[in-house]
């Protein structure tokens, strides 16, 4: 066979198999899915769309009856009494005592509604707000008084009171940065 044959097959083959790489990269660990609600309610609660899905893929994997060891529910890993309270400000959702929550309309409302009032409340930055969604906003809250961490966190390269909470910060930023890479036109996607 043909040198110059042999090389084209070769560099086809490499480019066949990069394309299925991408393809099950983003079909399998970066998926889009509930696309329509992430970008109603991203939209609706002033939320980054990438952000929404980098938290969903780090809670649950787009497992929407995922129930956690704390007993958090659905795509966006919601406890029960985080969702009525965070209901309450708004009343927006239709709760039923919580037998709906892994609904994933009502969970990925209540997961941004939550999201953005962490956001606000730590005055637009994503790593605190991250932070306080993982370890809650007291321990956050009490680790910026101590001196754990600072009011203006802006890295992943830090050791929190909680590895949990390190490893949490760390795997969203790493997802909302691939997310932001492999899907360039989410935002105006709908």
């Amino acid at each position: 066979m043909n040198k110059k044959v042999i090389s084209y097959s070769i560099l086809i083959i490499i480019l066949i198999l990069i394309i299925c790489g991408f393809i099950c990269i983003k079909t399998f660990v970066y998926p889009l899915e509930y696309k329509e609600e992430v970008l109603e309610y991203s939209q609706k609660y002033n939320l980054d769309p990438y952000l929404v899905f980098a938290v969903i893929n780090s809670e649950s994997g787009f497992d929407k009856n995922a129930t956690s060891s704390k007993n958090a529910k659905g795509l966006m890993q919601i406890t029960e009494s985080t969702a009525q309270e965070v209901n309450e400000i708004t009343n927006s959702v239709d709760l039923l005592d919580g037998e709906n929550i892994y609904d994933e309309n009502i969970n990925i409302e209540l997961g941004c509604q939550y999201l953005a009032s962490l956001i606000t409340r730590y005055d637009g930055n994503y790593y605190l707000a991250i932070c306080a969604y993982n370890a809650g906003i007291g321990n956050v809250n009490k680790w910026i008084s101590q001196g754990n961490i600072s009011e203006s966190l802006n890295t992943t390269d830090v050791q929190l009171p909680f590895p949990e909470t390190t490893k949490y910060l760390r795997k969203v930023i790493h997802n909302y940065k691939v997310y932001k890479i492999i899907y360039p036109n989410l935002n105006t996607s709908i």
